[in-house]
């Protein structure tokens, strides 16, 4: 590519990280890097000369006809784009960091859940805020624990990784479960998955937003799991009927739920989740990147800098989406 190269970065990398995309684009590239919030017509303004963009600029700001010919996303979750009420300009490339920048620390965070509930430690928290000195019940041990993963990419695998280390036994869900996945002592499909749900010690949510997996952890299926099994979800909001769960859990059934993510999200002032003991919500924050994760970071980074090698050498992008 001859011609001067224009970037855009939308997203706080570090100076570091820039002069190593500065690096990745070449000597015919211009890197502008926006560091404060800009109102719609600014970034529209900045959008008008751009050929590549890294971040993701607002849908409505990618009108069709803007130069930009690339987008390359720092997050793993392309709904902003691609299921979106704003059709993605169809002359325009989108890649993210899907199954790279985000499976080690989100793994890190969903075995955390599950061991702070299979250790009461919510219920110790509430009991020191009150200053009482005493027990909160019997512990659930990992040991021999049959795990059903629903996603068996790079987030399901290194979180039955880590659960392996405490001998838990993983069943992967996927669509292709010829492949080899290590970790997984079993894999099916998500058609099966339903089977597992009441042999299952621990359920586990790590699957995208699609037509099949939006409220496929519905009443019914959570009926279906053991009356002491543990749910986490960090996938999407829309896999698991809060309003399902929040019934569920009053009728003391499953030992405890941990929810990263929701629907709605956030999550309603009212909703009878917020009360409940066993219901652990974060505010969408297992995935923490700029100025909460080094590691995240310098994924991203990584994931960035090789294609914007491959975008001025005219070759495939990796992690397309579109």
């Amino acid at each position: 590519m001859s011609e001067q190269l224009r970037v855009l970065v939308t997203v706080p990398f570090c100076e570091q990280h820039m002069e190593r995309l500065r690096e990745a684009a070449g000597p015919h590239a211009v890197l502008t890097q926006v560091n404060v919030p800009l109102d719609g017509e600014e970034m529209r303004e900045l959008l008008k000369g751009a050929d590549a963009v890294i971040g993701e600029p607002a849908p409505g700001l990618l009108a069709e006809g803007t130069p930009v010919r690339w987008v390359q996303m720092t997050w793993a979750g392309t709904d902003l784009y691609t299921r979106g009420r704003v059709a993605f300009p169809p002359n325009t490339q989108l890649t993210n960091v899907a199954g790279i920048a985000f499976g080690h620390i989100i793994s890190q965070f969903v075995v955390g859940q599950v061991i702070a509930i299979a250790q009461n430690f919510p219920a110790y928290v509430r009991l020191q805020e009150r200053e009482e000195w005493m027990g909160a019940g019997p512990v659930a041990s990992l040991e021999d624990a049959r795990v059903l993963i629903l996603g068996a990419g790079d987030l399901g695998g290194l979180t039955a990784k880590r659960l392996s280390g405490f001998d838990c036994h993983c069943t992967g869900v996927c669509r292709n479960v010829e492949a080899p996945r290590p970790y997984f002592e079993r894999l099916v499909t998500l058609d099966d998955a339903e089977d597992e749900l009441p042999v299952s010690d621990v359920v586990i949510n790590c699957l995208p937003n699609t037509d099949e997996t939006k409220g496929w952890l519905d009443e019914r299926r959570l009926r279906l799991m053991r009356r002491d099994a543990i749910l986490a979800n960090v996938g999407r909001g829309n896999f698991v009927d809060c309003d399902a769960l929040a019934r569920v859990l009053a009728e003391g059934r499953l030992r405890g739920a941990a929810l990263d993510v929701t629907e709605p999200e956030p999550l309603p002032k009212g909703h009878p989740l917020w009360q409940e003991p066993r219901c652990f919500i974060t505010p969408h924050q297992a995935g923490g990147s700029f100025g909460k994760s080094a590691g995240t970071e310098e994924r991203i980074c990584e994931v960035a800098c090789a294609n914007l090698r491959h975008f001025v050498s005219g070759e495939p992008l990796e992690h397309r989406v579109i």
